[in-house]
């Protein structure tokens, strides 16, 4: 039986090899062969139906809520073998630079979080099990001393201005042009908790706004808008959803809050955390992505509708906004690249996602279908969250997925070291980082 086994073992490692030969991914080690790149390709490559191969150069793991893929059939036995065979060999050894340990733990933490997460009733507990205690081992092995993260590079401050031309300058420099905000300085307050949650808390999510004209103006405006006394307001028979001619009272954002000028810009910066060799969560310098708006106009919003319960919603047509993306390549240890316009990718992976995985989504179609329309422009999906004008566009502040409650939201500037902080405090309380940290201390 012991024979059997092995053999087995040997066949389905002798497959993911051939594998690997035939494909151009070769992020760890210039042999498409090196135990890195197999488990690399094993747990996030995803190929389509009609052949085509993704998911090795993705900013995000292409795994969704409703995905099987890793827990089903041969996938499951090829994932179980390349990482017993990562494991009994201490092929974490083979590779001993920072950034690619970093790199590699990383998209191994993304898809323990996405085996972790608690299904009721779940038909794949003992595989996501049997997956989720070897991930933990290789996951504490490639783990970096507090002193090697801190010595990790900032791939923003090094970002050739020849790959990123538009990329924000200056974003984290302390009393620049460009404000850090938080919700509250003195509290454990996440400036952006949607995107924080959405990602697992394997990132921490800044927010930066920069006025024109210079810092001080972008504090006076920030002190404008907590002085405001009139961010709530009831009107009558405002509702489209209301089809009585019974007065009806909503209560509805004002549609005068204080406005900044034209030339604005606001960005969203992603940050990657990482789980240090003692097993702590820790911040890096790391820059995954930073998303840029900028205000090239801006036009009082004509209907504007909000409860405690739902978000904005604006009649008017879409403002006029720059949109601008810049995500690392680790092909470039990790240097920002911008987005082209019309350059298109996987949308909403992991943030608010559906949950239906393209790959695996079944079709009343005789023919197969072509896995380039599972992508779509990257540029253009940030009118998605960011449609109306102004102000009301800014969801951390007054937009569609800002927590409603009666009281008046506010922005602070603050340090980077706050948000980075609550976002690291949420995710220390989430059931997955538990698991994790029992199975590390097992594993020891």
């Amino acid at each position: 039986m012991k024979t059997f086994v092995a053999l087995s073992l040997l066949a389905l490692l002798a497959s993911v090899t051939e594998s690997s030969v035939a494909g151009e991914s070769t992020p760890y080690d210039p042999n498409p062969s090196h135990p890195w790149n197999r488990l690399n390709e094993t747990l996030f490559q995803r190929t389509a139906q009609d052949g085509k191969k993704y998911g090795l150069d993705e900013l995000d793991i292409l795994y969704w809520y409703r995905t099987t893929n890793l827990l089903v059939g041969a996938s499951h036995d090829r994932a179980i073998a390349v990482l017993d065979h990562f494991i009994q060999t201490h092929a974490d050894q083979t590779v001993r630079d920072p950034l690619k340990r970093a790199f590699l733990q990383r998209d191994l933490w993304q898809l323990f979080d996405w085996l972790a997460k608690p299904w009721s009733a779940d038909p794949y507990a003992t595989q996501r099990r049997n997956l989720e205690s070897r991930l933990a081992v290789v996951i504490r092995r490639l783990a970096l001393t507090t002193n090697e993260i801190a010595s990790l590079p900032d791939n923003y401050a090094l970002t050739d201005r020849h790959l990123a031309p538009d990329l924000p300058r200056g974003l984290f420099q302390t009393n620049g042009d460009w404000v850090s905000v938080s919700a509250d300085p003195y509290a454990n307050s996440e400036i952006a908790p949607l995107h924080d949650h959405n990602s697992s808390g394997h990132s921490a999510f800044l927010v930066f706004f920069k006025e024109p004209q210079g810092r001080s103006a972008a504090l006076a405006y920030l002190n404008q808008l907590r002085s405001s006394e009139r961010f709530w307001i009831y009107v009558t028979n405002n509702s489209p959803f209301v089809t009585t001619n019974d007065p009806h009272e909503i209560l509805t954002l004002s549609t005068n809050l204080p406005e900044f000028p034209a030339n604005t810009r606001w960005a969203l910066a992603r940050r990657l955390l990482l789980i240090d060799s003692n097993g702590n969560l820790q911040p890096t310098h790391i820059v995954e992505s930073i998303q840029m708006r900028r205000y090239v106009s801006l036009s009082p919003p004509k209907m504007l509708l909000a409860t405690n319960e739902s978000g904005g919603v604006s009649l008017e047509p879409v403002p006029a906004q720059d949109f601008y993306e810049f995500q690392m390549d680790r092909r470039q240890n990790g240097a920002l690249r911008e987005i082209a316009a019309g350059e298109k990718d996987f949308l909403f992976v992991h943030f608010l996602s559906k949950g239906i995985d393209p790959f695996e989504e079944e079709l009343n179609e005789s023919t197969v279908r072509d896995s380039a329309t599972f992508k779509g422009t990257v540029l253009e999906s940030c009118r998605t969250c960011h449609a109306a004008t102004g102000i009301y566009s800014v969801n951390v502040y007054a937009g569609l997925f800002h927590p409603r409650t009666i009281d008046t939201p506010v922005l602070w500037e603050s340090d980077i070291n706050l948000p980075t902080q609550a976002a690291m405090n949420w995710k220390l309380e989430q059931y997955s980082w538990g698991l994790l940290q029992g199975l590390w201390n097992q594993s020891n």
